[in-house]
């Protein structure tokens, strides 16, 4: 039987060799001689699987045949080595890490020898504390003889690009009062009390621009720079009413008293025009400026202003255009007359906020937003249209036609009884078609001229040399050459114009976030569909040319 004693060590401790003689009662196995390593202090060492091999071979042939000659009186079965350890960098660069293989009986990673690795490996920055090193070096010292071990030693920082100039407004704008209705005693809300109607004084501050920012450097671990993508920067316009502060060309301020208005890169001031009521009385309102109406606009009254219009009660009826926004502190309620024509109608460039609407035409440039319920109304929108409290947990659209550019989104579509809901998402797609139309046309109009130039050439040269005109041909041959480039450009037009329709879809969005109805048409560029049964918090989107539905998780 096999013992320690066989074991033999070389003088460098590098090989454990077995010694080969007879003595033997019975035939061993390699597994055997694994084993005996396994109970020796040579138990680190890396079987050298060969020499196991051809040592029981030798061995069983002695036991048979003592007297069979031995080439080697000792065969090497294991052997000693060092760990080792081999930097890998990322391709990117963003991040380096150290493969360690397990030492077999040898020496152990020490951490010099790792600092040695990676000063030659070329990382230089963004290096790992050594406590975290030194962990790492002690998870490989216990690890299995010839394992890997990997940790990560050094890590690059992406460049963090710039912010694009932020235009900070400093004043509240009419349109936001709907949304914050006054605190009483012991925390109770009063929605009919929105506070004062906003004005400004001259000198207000009306907006603050924040220039853009350069961003902050990345680097690579082995030390590239990583340039950041500066912020957009965009200047703040100073609209009527208003100018830059004395000593502060990024501070907007008033010039005028007034009604403040959120223009795309800056503020105006109104000049406002404030009434109790529109009514019989009053009269209609036409008015250069902003229009600030205290009670309500009763039916058939008309109200045409350039700036804001500002409703601290109801929409009773009527026809009210806007310059710019129009807000209704509470309801817009209007009626339809016998041929189905909507009584009230508002019309903004800018857009509509209200608490609740029925019956009612509503057209805005930019977005809809109403608080509880849109029934029963033709809403047309620029933008986007939300129907629903801050959370999207209660609100109600259903009846009428409402079309928006991106997005339509109500907790509930639809009621239980039957109803005809229309939701139609526009976004410019027919614009995009009829352009992709007159391109196809455009195309077609280039291709029968080639065809007719290429004719033409062919007649040419089939003349006798003496009959032909070396400046017709010139001619013809410059006109073909200007319809060549025409149509690539069309081409380009075209392959451009389905790209921009293509992310154009990719954005509509219809979105109940609650349930939507039996009854509801959805209409989603020239795809439609109508929803046949009851379906809880759903989205309805474009993919692959098909109109779907999703379940909505409230991103």
């Amino acid at each position: 039987m096999l013992n320690k004693e066989w074991l033999i060590q070389t003088s460098d401790a590098g090989l454990v060799s077995l010694k080969i003689a007879a003595g033997l009662t019975r035939p061993t196995s390699e597994l055997a001689v694994q084993r005996l390593l396994s109970a020796s202090r040579y138990t680190r060492y890396q079987p050298l699987h060969d020499g196991i091999k051809q040592a029981v071979v030798l061995l069983n042939t002695l036991l048979t045949d003592p007297s069979t000659p031995i080439p080697e009186p000792e065969i090497n079965i294991a052997q000693r080595h060092d760990a080792e350890v081999l930097i890998e960098i990322e391709k990117n660069g963003m991040s380096a890490s150290a493969d360690i293989t397990v030492d077999w009986g040898g020496k152990p990673l020490g951490m010099t020898q790792l600092q040695e690795a990676i000063t030659a490996s070329g990382v230089k920055k963004g290096l790992i504390g050594k406590i975290q090193l030194l962990a790492g070096l002690q998870t490989a010292q216990i690890a299995s003889p010839g394992s890997h071990v990997k940790m990560l030693i050094a890590k690059g920082q992406e460049a963090i690009n710039g912010q694009d100039t932020l235009f900070e407004r400093l004043v509240e704008t009419p349109a936001e009062r709907i949304l914050k209705p006054r605190e009483k005693e012991q925390g109770k809300i009063d929605l009919r009390d929105l506070g004062s109607i906003i004005t400004v004084k001259i000198g207000a501050h009306l907006m603050r621009r924040h220039p853009a920012t350069l961003g902050t450097p990345g680097f690579t671990v082995t030390g590239q720079e990583l340039a950041p993508k500066p912020g957009k920067e965009s200047s703040m316009s100073a609209g009527e009413g208003t100018c830059f502060a004395l000593h502060d060309n990024d501070l907007l301020i008033a010039a005028r008293a007034g009604l403040p208005c959120e223009d795309k890169c800056g503020m105006r001031v109104d000049d406002v025009l404030n009434v109790k009521n529109v009514d019989a009385r009053h009269g209609h309102v036409t008015f250069e400026g902003g229009l600030l109406v205290n009670g309500d606009i009763r039916p058939g009254m008309k109200v045409k202003v350039s700036g804001d219009i500002v409703i601290s009660g109801f929409v009773e009826g009527g026809v009210i255009e806007a310059g710019g926004n129009i807000t209704v502190n509470n309801g817009i309620i209007g009626r339809c007359n016998e041929e189905g024509e909507y009584l009230c109608r508002l019309t903004a460039q800018g857009s509509i906020q209200a608490r609740y609407a029925q019956y009612a035409q509503l057209k805005a440039g930019g977005n809809i937003e109403v608080q509880s319920q849109l029934t029963h109304c033709h809403c047309i929108s620029g933008q986007d249209i939300r129907v629903g409290d801050s959370a999207m947990q209660k609100g109600y659209l259903l009846g009428g036609i409402t079309t928006a550019a991106h997005l339509i989104m109500a907790p509930v579509f639809g009621v239980s009884a039957a109803n005809h809901t229309q939701l139609r998402i526009d976004g410019g797609y027919q614009e995009y078609k009829e352009r992709e139309r007159t391109l196809r046309a455009q195309r077609t109009a280039c291709q029968e001229q080639l065809d007719k130039l290429k004719h033409l050439l062919i007649k040419l040269v089939q003349l006798p040399i003496q009959q032909r005109n070396p400046e017709t041909l010139r001619k013809i041959k410059r006109i073909r050459d200007q319809e060549v480039a025409k149509q690539r450009s069309i081409e380009l037009e075209l392959v451009a114009n389905q790209a921009e329709l293509e992310r154009l879809m990719a954005t509509m969005d219809i979105i109940a976030t609650k349930k939507v109805l039996p009854g509801v048409t959805v209409e989603m560029a020239h795809h439609k569909m109508r929803v046949d049964i009851e379906h809880s918090a759903i989205r309805f989107l474009i993919r692959d040319e098909q109109l779907i539905m999703q379940p909505y998780d409230g991103r």
